[in-house]
């Protein structure tokens, strides 16, 4: 294998987990963390810390997730023109499953041996979550209301429980991370307003699609009801976002801010009813909560502008495509 084939197949295998899509992951991931503590911005990010260790688990899990998700949707996505890495045969399937099999050890391990039982069961519910979404007998992406239900639970509420049962963790004095450490389930009563925004995402990302996945027979929320209802839908999940925001006892700011500020945009989107314009759309929320991320933690906005940028140059050297783009997908 010479260099160039080298690049190619190590860059191939480090997007395959998609980490422009880790991004948002991330964000929320912080954002339960950040919200969860009576502290000032700038605040240090420690890898060993017990969210050092729950965002490097996390990761893993949802990178496992997003792995699957391409396997099952490789037909769809070739139809979409997207994804080209496993719909168009950059990589074997065979390496993909290998590949997301080790992701899925590692969360579950590291979970089990760096952190607690609850941990443990957080990851093991996403991991639970994610198949569920993607593989039989459910496959609740194919489902308008499972895959709707599944993001808002799977990307947005246990996303940011995450990071906020790990600030419990760091909070504690003498906590042994060997034993289980309660925290009572107020936490995801705080995750409200992730999941709703993560929902209205979601929504939107399915009006892209709606062309290859009625070809492939998926009943995606656009494909079951429509443009108008969907952008309808995904606008009322926004504007119930910022209101439970106000539930979040510290910085709530942090979630009604963004959330206000996204009502109009799909409010607009909803009346105009351009699906081109979906593509900026559900972009920002992702890029306004990172935004605040940054305030608080500046190094985790270097990070993310440099997955970006490293994305960037992968795909317009690998596909000639510009991405991500807030003009197209």
């Amino acid at each position: 294998m010479d260099a160039k084939k080298a690049i190619n197949f190590v860059s191939d295998m480090f997007f395959l987990v998609r980490p422009t899509l880790l991004v948002p992951v991330w964000t929320l991931l912080f954002l339960g963390w950040i919200t969860a503590q009576e502290r000032a911005p700038f605040l240090s990010f420690d890898v060993f810390s017990p969210f050092g260790k729950m965002f490097f688990v996390f990761t893993a899990v949802v990178g496992c997730i997003y792995i699957v998700n391409q396997i099952a949707d490789r037909e769809s996505d070739k139809i979409n023109n997207k994804l080209f890495i496993l719909s168009h045969n950059y990589l074997p399937v065979r390496l993909a499953w290998i590949l997301a099999t080790m992701l899925l050890a590692f969360s579950l391990l590291g979970a089990w041996f760096w952190l607690d039982l609850l941990s443990f069961l957080i990851v093991l519910c996403a991991a639970l979550t994610g198949f569920f979404y993607n593989c039989p007998p459910l496959k609740l992406k194919d489902r308008p209301w499972g895959g709707f239900l599944a993001n808002c639970f799977g990307h947005g509420i246990l996303t940011y429980y995450a990071g906020w049962y790990a600030a419990q963790i760091h909070s504690a004095n003498g906590v042994n991370l060997s034993q289980e450490f309660t925290v009572p389930a107020i936490g995801f009563f705080y995750a409200l307003s992730a999941g709703f925004a993560n929902g209205a995402v979601y929504l939107t990302t399915t009006l892209s699609d709606m062309k290859g996945d009625k070809k492939v027979d998926k009943r995606t929320f656009a494909v079951a009801y429509g443009a108008k209802n969907t952008t309808f839908f995904a606008t009322l999940c926004v504007v119930i976002s910022f209101f439970t925001a106000f539930f979040i006892p510290n910085a709530a700011w942090t979630m009604a801010i963004p959330a206000g500020i996204c009502i109009p945009l799909f409010y607009q989107l909803h009346k105009s009813q351009k699906i081109d314009l979906a593509f900026r759309t559900f972009r920002y929320p992702v890029f306004i909560l990172s935004a605040v991320t940054a305030i608080f933690v500046p190094a985790y906005g270097i990070f993310a502008i440099a997955i970006v940028i490293l994305s960037r140059i992968y795909y317009k050297n690998r596909f000639n495509l510009e991405y991500p783009s807030f003009r197209k997908e």
